[in-house]
């Protein structure tokens, strides 16, 4: 009787030892990756899970608890299958009454992990021997990311547009750059001289390309670049950190 007591008491251990073997590969932050169409941070902890959606849950986050049982992640009010690639640091979602993984969620370790998921690429930023600052009046700049796959140039902004052409078209920058010390008006009274444009582009983007892009929105009364370059500095655990860029002004 006690061998068979024994024996039940061990495989207990060993089954709650699997368990939370399994919980632990989740613990961390993680956020939907740019080819998603979810605008969603996931925080798993050992007590809870929270999530971040503001389609779904407008102005306030939602927490609740979980557990793993098999290949299921079970909420309190939904039941999740799941993908978890060997690395364990990509995670495919999808409730358990869908027939896609329609949620793909990156692990995301620093601020600037976080800002390349949300990018869908690397930037490696160049780097500089000249004087580099800080960029002042975030209000008055708009941020451009420039990176390079297959041999193809990819545009990314903070506010999701893709293309040189989309940013015209929207004429989104305009939304950032107001002023009452400038005469020169635009649309719907918005002024733009004061405006620059910050260019963070990897550093794979050569000279004559990054010229090409400069020329385009010159065309629209753009006067103003700043281009960013690499800092050891940019890089912090809090992966909600804001990032303060460091670079220089140039034509």
């Amino acid at each position: 009787m006690k061998k068979t007591t024994l024996i039940f008491l061990t495989f207990l251990i060993f089954y709650s030892c699997q368990k939370e073997e399994s919980k632990s590969d989740f613990i961390g932050n993680w956020s939907a990756t740019s080819d998603t169409n979810f605008d969603i941070n996931i925080t798993f902890s050992n007590d809870s899970i929270l999530i971040e959606n503001p389609v779904v849950y407008y102005d306030r986050n939602y927490s609740t608890r979980w557990k793993v049982i098999g290949k299921k992640i079970e909420l309190e009010e939904a039941i999740w299958d799941y993908k978890l690639n060997l690395e364990k640091d990509s995670l495919l979602i999808k409730h358990q009454t869908d027939s896609v993984y329609d949620l793909s969620l990156k692990r995301i370790k620093n601020n600037y992990g976080f800002l390349e998921n949300k990018l869908g690429f690397e930037l490696r930023l160049p780097k500089t021997n000249e004087e580099i600052i800080k960029v002042e009046n975030k209000e008055l700049f708009y941020n451009i990311y420039i990176g390079k796959e297959n041999k193809s140039i990819i545009i990314r902004t903070d506010n999701n547009l893709k293309s040189i052409n989309q940013i015209i078209n929207k004429r989104s920058f305009l939304k950032i750059s107001k002023t009452e010390s400038n005469n020169k008006k635009l649309e719907k009274g918005f002024k733009i001289d004061t405006l620059t444009i910050a260019l963070l582009s990897d550093k794979s983007i050569n000279n004559n390309e990054l010229d090409s892009i400069k020329s385009i929105l010159k065309d629209y009364q753009i006067k103003r670049f700043f281009r960013i370059y690499n800092n050891e500095e940019y890089t912090k655990k809090d992966w909600k950190a804001e990032i303060n860029w460091l670079g220089k002004y140039e034509n």
